[in-house]
């Protein structure tokens, strides 16, 4: 949405394989990584890096989604299936 003589309005990005919780409310130029899970009710009001589990006001990351051996076995299993 564009306003004449209004600021400049950056993008809000939502990557792949990303869970977002019932009531979740994203603020505008924020970026969801990749495989992020963001629990219901979060206001998420700055980037996420990929894998996070984010939850809160504000959204703080409460840890990765998964470790390094359980992430590539994911990603495998993405691939498999379809994803890309």
């Amino acid at each position: 949405m564009c306003f004449a003589g209004g600021p400049h309005l950056e993008p809000t990005v939502v990557e792949r394989d990303v869970w977002i919780g019932h009531g979740v409310t994203v603020l505008q130029g924020v970026r969801i990584g990749e495989g992020s899970v963001i629990a219901a009710g979060s206001v998420v009001t700055k980037d996420g890096p990929p894998n996070s589990i984010v939850a809160g006001n504000p959204g703080r990351v409460l840890r990765e989604r998964f470790d390094s051996q359980t992430l590539a076995d994911h990603c495998k299993a993405l691939l498999a299936n379809g994803f890309d």
